[in-house]
């Protein structure tokens, strides 16, 4: 029985054993991988285009930040509630079958579905943001992640095309101390797995669509949108694997573009889109031999787009429905708001203003008998109105309170960090001066 005990013993100690070598070496593996990023210097050459770029970065936004920039933004968002004003006035005049909505025929519990898809969203947002800072400084940083976010979204949700965002990210994040060359590649990373992640799933509901009764306009718009995002990220892509062919052809473009006296000065363009190009390319090698974090970003932006993309349909099972409306199901709702999305994507206005109202009206408007405007109301609130408010509570929150605090957290962390190095140095003084009395204890014993 003894010997049976001991055996057990032996197990139970040699499974510690293992427990602790596992975490153990997690934590060496993430020690390693600290002491690599901390060793990493940048040669001449890369930190000056780094500069290069940080500079450029910050005049985008010193230059967006100008009053009449301010004031443009304030006429595009003003443009977009006028245009659900307008068809707030339109449902009123048109519609015989307009009534008030009365929250008892709402039904709730699916509006708080809807809340969650939101918060879904956000939530991968900030996952995808998440990853990618900690994996280059091994550091969670979750307020930071959330925050940067939001100014990515903020931003693009008040320029044209969506293409503000960046600029402002890396400022952002430069500010909270994130390593320059990290701030410039997360907000491109983030784009290019987006975008691949949107072409996936726009691409099937655009096949499943052709089954369908689409209006042409809607349908004509969806394809040109698909095509032309299909286009942008080929090319992308295929400039990124190719250098020597994708100096060839961003020159093509430019000289052809100059000819048809599109763009005047060909040198400044050529120098502008190849740092671009070149961003993409360092993150191609960075994110070359992880598959990991590959499949990750695809799959959280993925679960975003689904997120959105399933909003309209619990918003039509939240409304109350007029007698004779058609019945629509899951799947039909989803393919139609993605061809919405498609249809808005080459709109070059913040949110896709005007086309995304319009594509709405247009194919959600037989299901929403009476109710289409309480409908497009709510589904621009969480596709668009939420980032605006989301962006403006986390500059006010900054201005307010956010700033300050970081700096105090960040001075506290410097005098925590001096404080050890003062211990360490009277530690190290403390056993000098000891060694030193043991010496002149030991030569005086020994001369007597």
């Amino acid at each position: 029985m003894e010997e049976k005990k001991d055996v057990v013993l032996d197990e139970n100690q040699r499974q510690t054993k293992k427990k602790q070598s596992f975490f153990s070496r997690l934590k060496a593996r993430k020690q390693k991988k600290i002491e690599q990023l901390q060793n990493e210097t940048l040669s001449e050459e890369e930190s000056k285009k780094v500069e290069e770029r940080m500079e450029e970065a910050t005049k985008e936004v010193s230059e967006k930040s100008e009053k009449k920039k301010k004031i443009r933004n304030v006429i595009f968002l003003l443009f977009n509630l006028a245009l659900v004003a307008a068809i707030l006035i339109w449902n009123l005049k048109t519609s015989d079958d307009f009534k008030p909505l009365s929250l008892l025929d709402v039904k709730i519990q699916y509006i708080l579905v809807i809340i969650c898809f939101l918060f879904v969203a956000v939530f991968m947002d900030v996952l995808s943001t998440h990853r990618m800072i900690y994996r280059k400084t091994m550091r969670s940083r979750w307020h930071l992640a959330y925050n940067a976010s939001a100014t990515l979204r903020y931003y693009d949700a008040v320029t044209p095309l969506a293409t503000g965002g960046q600029a402002f990210m890396v400022t952002y994040m430069t500010s909270r101390d994130v390593p320059a060359p990290t701030a410039l590649s997360i907000p491109i990373a983030k784009l290019l797995f987006q975008n691949v992640a949107w072409l996936i799933i726009t691409f099937v509901c655009l096949v499943v669509s052709f089954a369908s009764h689409m209006p042409s306009l809607v349908s004509a718009a969806s394809i040109i949108g698909f095509i032309l995002g299909f286009v942008v990220v080929f090319a992308i892509l295929f400039l990124s694997l190719s250098k020597r062919a994708g100096k060839k052809m961003v020159a093509g473009v430019l000289k052809l573009l100059v000819k048809m006296h599109i763009l005047k000065d060909f040198n400044r363009h050529y120098a502008k889109v190849w740092r671009f190009v070149e961003d993409y390319q360092n993150i191609f090698r960075e994110y070359k031999h992880a598959k990991f974090d590959i499949l990750y970003q695809l799959v959280l932006h993925g679960l975003r787009n689904v997120a959105v993309f399933s909003v309209p349909y619990f918003i039509y099972i939240a409304f109350p429905h007029a007698a004779g409306s058609p019945v629509a199901s899951f799947g039909e709702f989803f393919v139609y708001t993605a061809m919405i999305d498609l249809a808005s994507s080459f709109i070059p206005l913040p949110g896709g203003t005007g086309m995304n109202e319009i594509t709405f009206q247009g194919l959600f408007n037989p299901y929403f008998v009476g109710t289409t405007f309480w409908a497009l109301l709510v589904w621009r609130f969480v596709t668009y109105y939420f980032y605006l408010l989301q962006g403006l509570g986390v500059m006010a929150y900054d201005s307010i309170y956010g700033n300050r605090k970081y700096r105090w957290v960040k001075k506290k962390y410097e005098l925590q960090f001096e404080s050890q190095q003062f211990k360490r140095m009277q530690i190290e003084t403390f056993r000098q001066e000891r060694d030193s009395r043991r010496k002149k204890v030991k030569k005086g014993k020994s001369k007597e």
